[in-house]
């Protein structure tokens, strides 16, 4: 489970991981409070076991200092694994946002086409789009 959660925005993410005999199901629901309480599918997608392009085990590792909890931690991530739980924790806003960039970015991988957006926008999606609109006006 990930909290895309930011500021006025409230939304989360299930992801289900299943490790196939020859390969790795992932599979993604999506719930944006601010709009639509119901869980949608956003993709299906199966890869090679030993696929390197995903690479979300080296998301995990490099986030690995994430996983200590205080006070103001907010926890963002919940992976759990038959009886094993891992919560990965941010502690400022700041914190926050260089996490969901680390996470968007290895997701964009799994997922390049980012219907409606669900990892984040690229600032060119953006600046093409704020430049599309300008020409309207004109």
């Amino acid at each position: 489970m990930f909290d895309h959660s930011a500021c006025d925005y409230e939304g989360y993410e299930e992801i289900e991981i299943t490790k196939l005999s020859d390969s790795i199901k992932v599979k993604s629901k999506f719930q944006d409070l601010n709009n639509d309480l119901k869980w949608s599918l956003v993709y299906e997608k199966k890869m090679s076991k030993n696929d390197t392009i995903w690479d979300f085990e080296n998301f995990i590792k490099r986030n690995g200092k994430r996983k200590l909890k205080d006070l103001n931690n907010r926890e963002i991530l919940t992976a759990i694994n038959k009886k094993d739980t891992i919560r990965f924790y941010v502690n400022n806003l700041g914190d926050l946002n260089h996490f969901l960039e680390d996470y968007f970015l290895t997701m964009r991988k799994l997922y390049p086409e980012n219907k409606n957006g669900i990892y984040g926008f690229d600032n060119s999606e953006i600046k093409n789009k704020i430049d599309a609109e300008i020409k309207e006006t004109e």
